[in-house]
């Protein structure tokens, strides 16, 4: 396997395999938990300044996660444009719960953030299975050539 960081986190072109896939998604939970970690560290868990800080990395990382699932989707024969919907309902969720919309995470909650955390729960299974577990497209389709080089 040949590792490139800037085709696998900063373009949507081509197919990516599952095994690339995956490494990405290891890179970017990685730097998320490392980030995270910090960002508690220096401030109150849940309090809004870590709230703040923890959107504005994911917004850093939507970038980056968006063009490595829009190749798995492309590997698959769809449009990477898909990949928009994780990412838009992440960023969404974030953002209401930082304008106090979808309630106190500590004591539960209220509808709109259990409507929204099931919505995402389901779309996350989706992608789960879709891009980690199924294989892609054998051949070259419309966005490339087959990464695994099987076709």
């Amino acid at each position: 396997m040949n590792f490139d960081f800037n085709r696998l986190y900063l373009t949507t072109d081509g197919r990516i395999g599952r095994q690339d896939f995956w490494i990405g998604v290891v890179g970017l939970l990685v730097v998320s938990i490392v980030v995270a970690f910090i960002i508690g560290s220096l401030f109150f868990v849940l309090g809004r300044a870590s709230m703040i800080l923890m959107f504005i990395v994911q917004i850093a990382l939507a970038y980056p996660a968006y063009c490595l699932m829009a190749k798995r989707f492309q590997d698959r024969d769809k449009p990477g444009k898909f990949a928009a919907i994780l990412i838009g309902l992440g960023l969404l969720i974030a953002l209401f719960g930082i304008l106090g919309l979808t309630g106190n995470p500590m004591t539960g909650g209220n509808a709109l953030g259990w409507f929204l955390n099931l919505v995402q729960f389901v779309v996350a299974i989706w992608f789960l299975v879709e891009l980690g577990f199924l294989r892609g497209t054998d051949g070259d389709n419309q966005f490339g050539a087959d990464p695994v080089g099987n076709g």
